[in-house]
Order: C-alpha cells, then structure tokens, then sequence
C-alpha cells in the first residue's frame, strides 16, 4: 500500500495545510471508520458530529472550517469531495489487465485493433469492427459489426456492443450493459403488432460512464445520442431516438421513452420515468420516482407524479400527509351540523321524517 505525507497530498490537490504537514498516510476512509493514517473529508454540515469524533490522522475541508482545538491535519480546499474523489486512486491505483489478446479472443475480418489494446477471455470482435488504442475489454464482451471504440476506453465483462455503434476515446461501460440494441417500436396491424426495423445508429461521445445492466437503444431511423462527460448509473434505460446532453448525471433505474431530448447538465433522480417526445431543459432537476409527462424548462426542478414544479409538488405533498386529520375534522363539523355522509342535512335531525 503506497504512502504519502500530509504536504504531497495538499500539493496533489492545491490546499493549504493546518497542522503537521509530514504526518504520514497510508489510506482512506469515512469519517467513522478513518484511524490515525487515514485521510478522510468533511463537505456539508450534516457530518459535523462526524468530524468532531473522528480518529483521522488528517480532514480535507472547506475554507473556514474551525481547526483549532483538533488532533488531525487539515488540508483545506474549496472542494473536499472533488478532492477527495483525486485522492483514492493514489491509494487504490485501478488494477489494468495486461495488454495484448487472450488466446480464446475471436477477431473478425478487417477488424482493426490498436496499439496495447487488450482483450479478455471470449472476447469476439465482429467483422470491421475497430478498437482504438489502449482500450481494455473484458471477457464475454461481444463487439458487434462495424462498431467503433475509441482509445483508452475501459469495457467491463459480458457487455454488448451491437453493430455500427460509435463510443468516443476514455468511455467506461460496466459489466452487462447492453449498447445499440433494437428500440420497442410496433406499427399496429390486423394480425397484430408489426415490428419496425431500427436502421439508426447509436453514439456515445467521450469519457461517458454507463453503469452496470445499462439498456440503451439504436434509433429507429435516425440517432439515439449520449454527449460528452455524460454519467449513467446501473440499471438505466435510454430508448430509440433519445438525446442526451453532455454533463448529464442520471441515477438508478431511470427510463427514458424515446426520441426525448435531455440537455446538457440536467440531473435525473432515481426511478424517475420520463415519458417519449419530450424536452427536458439544460441544468434541470427531476426528483427520484418523478413521472415526467411534459416538457420541462431549461433550469427547472420538477417531482412527483405527474411532476409539476418542486415547490408546488412539496405544497402538494405536505397537504396530502393532513388528509387523515382533515377528513376527522369535517366528520366531527358534519356530526354537529346534524349532516350525513352525502353531505345533506339528517331528516331525523330536521324534523321532516
């Protein structure tokens, strides 16, 4: 396990140090569980309890954090977990494979592979297919015909590539994902649903992250698009015809109906379900579990379902928590206006029966 003082950290990160600048690290951790050669951080006031009872040997954290009285090293910086994120790989360094082509890989005619490239067990590159340099792949991937990866990207095992798909340089996808496959499109027909072939293409820009069991869907006829530092949890399903912009971060089990444009920098909680021919706004917020049923504009937070505005969803949601106690108040007015349950006065309390 490597080792690093206090001070090659800060200069790792660009922050100033408070306290002894040589102690000496040999790992991270959470602010519970971090002892007294680990490095950990403090970003939000909800791990105040945290740091105070921390056995760290060192904290990074924010401009104005109050160091005295404490027993760690603080490394201050404006952005401790943005550091923090730059830090672990120092101490964790990613485990590569080695390159070059495992025996049982199957490399198609006029396929291009480039320069330290390696393929795992089972691998099969299909006919013209092209790898760009210092891609890893891992075993069981299946690179379809025609598809084009660009280099250094890091493909996991058991993924599939189909034909004609396009991945930018650095790209990450994880284990299972399925990239380029067939969209649920049907044209309706007298003996029944009639598929419609997908003849589009599907491109995925540079350093884009696609987690793990991620679905996503070739166009039908033109392209499914994911821009630029764009960041997919597991389990995410994009359609046919999809556009998504770059700097977007999409959590868990978000679905995305097709030919829906996601702009740049939008954030989609998780199990949020976006329905099809929509434009989700650049720099919007869409809560977990949303249903989104309509446009949504540029900067917006929307949730719930059917997802409106955040204040008035949160409105919405605090009146519906009073319903039972609303409903006891008008039974007991009810009661004493001698009303019945329709609402209409008793006739054993007016006289008229």
């Amino acid at each position: 396990m490597p080792s690093f003082t206090v001070s090659e950290l800060a200069l790792r990160v660009g922050a100033t140090v408070s306290g002894n600048p040589d102690r000496s690290l040999s790992g991270v951790a959470s602010l519970g569980a971090a002892g007294p050669e680990d490095l950990t951080f403090f970003a939000r006031e909800a791990m105040r309890n945290a740091v105070g009872e921390t056995g760290a040997g060192a904290v990074l954290a924010p401009p104005g954090f109050d160091v005295s009285g404490v027993a760690f090293s603080v490394l201050t910086v404006d952005d401790p977990e943005f550091a923090f994120a730059r830090v672990v790989p120092l101490f964790h360094p990613e485990r590569e494979p080695p390159t070059g082509l495992h025996p049982s890989a199957r490399i198609g005619r006029g396929a291009r592979i480039g320069e330290g490239v390696s393929l795992g067990r089972g691998v099969i590159v299909e006919a013209g297919a092209r790898i760009g340099r210092g891609t890893r792949v891992g075993p069981g991937t299946r690179i379809g015909r025609g598809a084009r990866l660009g280099a250094e990207c890091r493909i996991g095992h058991a993924v599939s590539i189909l034909h004609d798909v396009e991945i930018g340089d650095r790209a990450r996808v994880h284990a299972g994902a399925r990239i380029g496959t067939d969209g649920f499109g049907y044209a309706a027909g007298p003996e029944g649903a009639h598929k419609i072939p997908h003849i589009g293409g599907c491109v995925i820009g540079d350093d884009v992250e696609i987690g793990a069991n991620c679905t996503i869907d070739r166009g039908q006829l033109d392209e499914t698009r994911i821009g630029d530092r764009t960041k997919l949890d597991n389990l995410v399903h994009v359609a046919h015809n999809v556009r998504i912009g770059r700097d977007c971060l999409i959590t868990a089990q978000v679905g995305i109906a097709g030919s829906t444009a996601i702009g740049a920098g939008a954030r989609l909680g998780g199990q949020a379900g976006i329905a099809g021919h929509l434009t989700i706004g650049p720099g919007s917020r869409i809560a977990a579990q949303a249903g989104v049923m309509r446009d949504v504009p540029a900067g917006a937070a929307h949730g719930g379902t059917p997802a409106q505005p955040q204040r008035a969803w949160m409105k919405a949601a605090a009146h519906t928590r009073r319903l039972p106690e609303l409903l006891r108040r008008v039974s007991r007015l009810e009661r004493r206006l001698g009303l019945g349950r329709s609402g209409r006065q008793d006739p054993a309390k007016d006289g008229t029966a």
